[in-house]
């Protein structure tokens, strides 16, 4: 039996891995063919877990199980010491790789395209880490963060895990918003704008940091536009679809080439943030490093 001390308390290391086990595949019969046990031991081990940490850490959902929020942090504790054994294991076994791998997380908000022009900055990392990205919401980056699974995550607001050790963000840029549209489109909304921009087709971003600038700006000049749909991602619907969207000014050249998308105009007063979020502040990272080095060369 393997046990974590801390004073007179200890730890069940084989209870925590089947809850571990439980709470990833969503059920009790699932984990139980998984690991190869019967599903009555998978549940005793589970509750007795449950009884030594005195917190509920799965309920029904349906037909399922959910983690609840004392799970959650459970959950994020096991994913830190279990990624850690394994390296440990890795590293005995003599089959450490050349550099760490580099597990990144971006936010399903942040643009692809901004994400494209920083990260190829890690590729010339000497010796070169093998990358592994992550795209979630920004809750679920920041629970991974916290529990040392990421190395860094890319989003456009600041991340915060409730934990008593703060994630830390730093600012990489601050850019305008603008209005970006297909050539027909853009050389219309380009006299004049805002004002031409009645009954013209849009795309809006899925509400974030983004949807925010955008709705305000929206309120206070009040263009009659026709909303067609919010995305998290506009831009690759926007050429197709015949219509604008609204994008950090900064990805100017980058929606022109890669989406047939021009530049507009600007919302007046609308700010857009991009942030690398760590978990420790002030620790030596190469590829932290390489990251805020390109996204200097974008100011």
């Amino acid at each position: 039996m393997i046990y974590i001390h801390r004073g007179m308390e200890r730890l069940n290391y084989h209870h925590l891995f089947y809850f571990f086990t439980v709470a990833r595949e969503g059920s009790v019969a699932r984990a139980s063919a998984r690991l190869g046990l019967k599903q009555p031991t998978v549940s005793a081990q589970i509750h007795a877990l449950e009884r030594k940490l005195g917190r509920k850490l799965l309920e029904r959902s349906g037909r399922g199980l959910k983690v609840t929020p004392a799970g959650e942090t459970v959950l994020r504790y096991a994913a830190s010491i279990f990624a850690l054994g394994g390296d440990l294991l890795t590293a005995l076994d003599g089959h450490a790789e050349a550099a760490p791998r580099l597990a990144v997380g971006v936010s399903d908000l942040f643009p692809p395209a901004l994400a494209a022009l920083l990260l190829p900055a890690v590729f010339g990392l000497k010796p070169r880490p093998p990358i592994t990205m992550v795209e979630a919401s920004s809750q679920a980056l920041a629970a991974q963060l916290a529990a040392r699974s990421l190395q860094f995550v890319l989003a456009d607001e600041k991340l915060a895990n409730g934990a008593p050790e703060p994630l830390h963000s730093h600012l990489l840029l601050e850019s305008s918003v603008a209005l970006f549209a297909p050539p027909v489109l853009a050389r219309k909304a380009r006299k004049d704008f805002p004002s031409r921009l009645a009954g013209a087709p849009v795309l809006l971003p899925s509400p974030g940091a983004l949807r925010q600038e955008v709705d305000a700006w929206l309120t206070s000049c009040r263009p009659q536009v026709e909303k067609l749909a919010e995305l998290p991602h506009p831009e690759l619907y926007a050429f197709s679809a015949g219509a604008a969207i609204f994008a950090p000014s900064v990805l100017r050249e980058s929606l022109r080439a890669a989406h047939g998308l021009l530049f507009v105009g600007e919302l007046e007063g609308a700010r857009w943030r991009a942030f690398l979020v760590t978990a420790r502040r002030g620790a030596k990272q190469p590829a932290v490093d390489a990251v805020i080095g390109a996204a200097k060369k974008l100011r």
